[in-house]
């Protein structure tokens, strides 16, 4: 996992009232936004994820073309966008699992975890794995609870 750099193409769609962007260098990689600036995240977040998804599968990373070999579109303009397949992995983990994720950070085992709740092992097991998970605003609780004793 590292930091990548891809040319995308934003055209502007006076119809839709949209930025579309394309890469042309990643099949399937494509997103929009009401405007430049929401374009600009949304390409950001799109090449992550498909970028994070290539590495994890070990599907080959292909070569960014130029950006001075990409045709700028009459409606539009060509922009570098830049990938951090590491920090992604991160935001990830986060969202998918925020107890174990606050774990980790903690520096906690999940048998410390489940002294600090006072919860059963196995239970706290099946969180950390994501293979059962309290309610949101019970994990919500969880994380608090980690960070305070940090």
């Amino acid at each position: 996992m590292s930091k990548f750099v891809y040319p995308a193409i934003f055209s502007w769609s006076s119809e839709d009232c949209t930025y579309y962007v394309t890469f042309p260098d990643i099949e399937s990689c494509f997103t929009d936004g009401d405007s430049i600036a929401e374009a600009m995240e949304n390409a950001s977040d799109a090449l992550n994820l498909m970028l994070y998804y290539m590495e994890k599968t070990g599907e080959a990373l292909p070569e960014p073309t130029p950006l001075e070999k990409v045709p700028v579109p009459a409606n539009g303009f060509v922009n570098l966008v830049m990938a951090d397949t590491a920090a992604y992995q991160e935001v990830i983990e986060r969202e998918n699992n925020p107890i174990n994720y606050a774990r980790k950070k903690a520096g906690m085992n999940i048998k410390q975890l489940a002294a600090l709740l006072d919860a059963p092992y196995r239970t706290v097991q099946e969180w950390n794995a994501g293979r059962r998970m309290p309610p949101k605003w019970v994990q919500n609780l969880i994380v608090d609870k980690i960070q305070a004793t940090v």
